[in-house]
């Protein structure tokens, strides 16, 4: 593994110069995109996490906190489960004195033992979702869920629980045709549901740029846009959702009186000729970004990219990295406010 956390590298500005400089787990959060109830979990279930107390009792964090949880991102990216990299950090912590603690070249673990207990993992949460949305039982799904986002960063919940569930349901119907639409509805309904309640909270903590996300007109199906607005929250992007089936004449108006810095946009069905025509448009006249994820078959790309729009494809990750590239969640103005309101903040 040859760096430390590459896209959180690009995003995160991490001061050598400021070892001294102490804050809490909502700033540890922010400059990692790892939720506070998730670095809590990791320090209380695995001592991933040894951070200093005030005399009251809240965390406080310092510097090299961010470079261990991006190790760790590293490590789970690359199929380490929790347990391994509890054992791999202690491994280091308690080698020579000139082993460096946040070395990512060195491994102590077998990855191949490791990478398949990882497997395993999110093969028992998939499958313990699909049997439970067979039994329509919300109470299970919610547990599923619930366990599996305290331990793991929003990202990675999307990418190996959520999208191969929707994607196994999506097809459930060809071999189980008196209940697989029924069950996908299920899911997809229990999903919103709870996307909804996450994004109240989380936006409550976001402090970063405003975008705007919606779905473009006659497209309804706004899973995938939801995830990435997720994604974006954690992250700190302040998200103005406005769901499905948006016109696009709208977002001039909304762009302007909200001061948004992009704009996002879905596409799940094919766009007619009128509506790319709109787009084309849209892509010309904001003076900010706009952004299109979804299948490439769905627009005319050409013309949305001539006129200055940005393609984000179908993949969610890789959405996310495309964008983060163009709109920072901060500006250096915020990141130094941030940082001096942090010094009489609460956990």
């Amino acid at each position: 593994m040859a760096k430390l956390n590459t896209m959180n590298q690009e995003t995160i500005n991490i001061d050598q110069d400021s070892d001294l400089e102490r804050f809490p787990i909502r700033v540890l959060a922010e400059k990692t995109t790892v939720g506070t109830s998730t670095l809590r979990a990791w320090e209380r279930r695995y001592g991933l996490l040894h951070p200093e107390r005030t005399p009251k009792g809240h965390r406080l964090y310092s510097h090299l906190d961010v470079k261990r949880v991006l190790k760790i991102l590293d490590l789970l990216n690359d199929g380490h489960s929790l347990p391994a990299i509890s054992d791999i950090l202690s491994a280091e912590n308690t080698s020579t004195e000139s082993f460096n603690l946040y070395n990512t070249e060195n491994n102590t673990a077998s990855p191949s033992i490791s990478n398949t207990a990882m497997a395993t993992i999110w093969d028992e949460y998939i499958k313990s979702t699909l049997d439970a949305t067979a039994d329509f039982n919300i109470e299970r799904i919610d547990g599923i869920y619930n366990e599996a986002s305290s331990l793991y960063p929003v990202d990675m919940v999307t990418d190996r629980l959520i999208q191969p569930a929707i994607a196994i349901l999506g097809n459930r119907w060809k071999e189980h045709p008196e209940g697989g639409v029924a069950e996908e509805h299920f899911y997809t309904s229990w999903l919103k549901n709870r996307l909804g309640a996450r994004f109240h909270h989380a936006y409550s903590h976001a402090r970063g740029a405003r975008i705007i996300c919606a779905c473009v007109p006659g497209s309804f199906h706004e899973i995938g846009l939801m995830l990435f607005a997720l994604s974006a929250l954690a992250r700190g992007y302040r998200v103005l959702y406005f769901g499905a089936d948006l016109p696009l004449d709208q977002l001039p108006y909304i762009t302007q009186r909200s001061a948004a810095k992009a704009v996002v946009l879905g596409a799940q069905t094919q766009m007619d000729k009128n509506a790319n025509k709109q787009l084309a448009a849209l892509a010309k006249e904001l003076k900010t970004p706009v952004f299109i994820g979804g299948s490439d078959k769905l627009i005319e790309t050409e013309a949305f990219q001539a006129s200055g729009g940005i393609l984000l494809g179908s993949n969610i990750s890789v959405a996310l990295k495309v964008f983060e590239s163009h709109v920072s969640a901060y500006s250096a103005a915020q990141d130094t406010t941030s940082h001096n309101n942090s010094k009489t903040t609460r956990e």
